[in-house]
């Protein structure tokens, strides 16, 4: 009889691992369908619900990385549509579905957050009329943030310029779409909004898919608007286009163009009645003109004007008479008076101190010459005298002398030895000669004659 092998007995774990190696062998890419139930948020960012039909449910996970993809809000009663794996956590046995990707059913994804977000900020009342401000009628300093590259910002700039808007721009640029979008234009709007010059702000960019014009539907955009301390307007894609800026905003206009035409729409209308009031102005005054020259035209025509007309000639007649006369009197009393010159000047020349001074610069410079010559006859003199004078100074100087091979004792505080009784033997006495000193000491004290024999 054959022997009955034994059974292989697995264990507990063994078993959970064999489970979970053909789950990520068999279910590692499947898409899944079905109802949000006891969904629950962690502060780690993980999500943590069930996924549940008619008939069962199944557990589920959206960890932290794949959760921040998600640009809407996961909530209990939600029918979902989900991709990733099953796996099972092998120390209790149980098996559940790591979710990488979670959309709305019936509905994309962005559009489920748009409407969530809207539904939140309608209930907190930012879309209430009676928090709308009105505009400033005529802003001298306007706010745009917008990409700095796009048409949106030419066309603003454009409008602006032909409502004749006599303002200042400050243009703070952004990033209008992709990541980081929604924090850059929040923050814009927001430093835009600290400067006390700034009046009203515009937020804009051209059209786009709902895609691009999303960073426009972030709640950190939204929430800005709302904070802002100045007005502000939205000129965001195209007419068709409304973005949950646009519900917060003071006032949305439907293109960027539209939003610099409402805010340059007092200067437009001023522009508008300057004109019409300089028209107005002009045909007042030139009926008013009209008018007068009638009147001018009708007294001109009276006969009082005739008659001073006739007395402004004769005046005029008289007055060219006595001109006439005044004209011969003042040329004859010139013609005397320039003869009376004409003699005195004739005077003057003969009194000339012109002449005079010549004649003394003759004499002066003759009295110089002579000066000059007695001087350097002097001179001469006296350098000859002065070089005989030395010739016997030095015939009579000591320093002759020492010349001629002679030389001089002197004692220490620099006296002359003329005698052997001024000195005493051991005694330091200085001789000088012609080209220095000596240092000497008297050894011996001899004495001669008159003549030093």
């Amino acid at each position: 009889m054959a022997a009955i092998p034994a059974p292989k007995i697995l264990s507990v774990s063994q078993v959970n691992r064999l489970v979970a190696g053909m789950l990520e062998e068999y279910f590692s890419d499947i898409w899944i369908m079905g109802e949000v139930s006891n969904f629950k948020a962690y502060p780690s960012g993980h999500l943590y619900f069930a996924l549940k039909d008619e008939e069962s449910q199944i557990q589920a996970v959206c960890f932290r990385d794949s959760a921040r993809k998600l640009k809407w809000k996961l909530e209990d009663g939600l029918l979902v549509i989900g991709h990733g794996r099953l796996e099972v956590y092998v120390p209790n046995g149980k098996y559940q579905i790591i979710l990488d990707t979670i959309e709305p059913k019936g509905l994309g994804a962005l559009q489920k957050a748009f409407e969530q977000l809207k539904k939140k900020l309608e209930q907190e009342g930012l879309f209430r009329q009676e928090r709308k401000r009105p505009l400033p009628k005529l802003p001298k300093v306007i706010g745009i943030v917008t990409s700095p590259v796009g048409a949106a910002i030419h066309d603003m700039l454009k409008t602006l310029r032909l409502h004749k808007a006599h303002l200042k721009v400050l243009l703070y640029p952004v990033q209008v779409q992709g990541e980081g979008a929604a924090e850059q234009i929040a923050g814009a709007i927001a430093g835009l909004g600290r400067r006390e010059d700034v009046e009203v702000i515009i937020v804009g960019r051209g059209g786009g898919s709902f895609e691009d014009l999303w960073p426009f539907n972030e709640e950190i955009v939204a929430r800005a608007i709302a904070a802002s301390r100045v007005p502000v307007v939205t000129g965001i894609g195209h007419e068709v286009d409304f973005t949950i800026a646009d519900f917060v905003a003071d006032i949305r206009a439907a293109t960027p163009t539209a939003a610099a035409q409402i805010v340059a729409q007092g200067w437009h209308e001023l522009e508008e009645r300057f004109r019409e009031v300089s028209s107005d102005l002009l045909n007042v005054m030139q009926e008013r003109l009209f008018q007068e020259e009638q009147k001018v035209e009708e007294l001109s025509r009276h006969r009082a004007f005739e008659l001073v007309s006739r007395r402004i000639s004769e005046i005029s007649h008289q007055a060219e008479m006595q001109r006439a006369e005044m004209v011969n009197s003042i040329r004859s009393r010139l013609s005397g008076v320039t003869a009376t010159v004409n003699s005195l000047t004739v005077r003057l020349s003969r009194q000339s101190p012109v002449a005079k001074i010549k004649g003394w610069q003759i004499q002066l410079g003759s009295l110089n010459s002579r000066m000059e010559r007695s001087m350097t006859a002097r001179r001469s003199g006296l350098s000859a005298r002065l070089e005989g004078l030395a010739g016997s100074l030095n015939a009579l100087s000591p320093l002759s002398s020492l010349a001629r091979g002679y030389s001089i004792c002197l004692k220490p505080d620099g006296r002359v030895v003329k005698s052997l009784s001024q000195v005493d033997v051991g005694e330091p006495v200085m001789v000088r000669v012609e080209d220095g000193k000596l240092g000497c000491e008297v050894k011996e004290k001899i004495k001669g004659g008159g003549n030093g024999k």
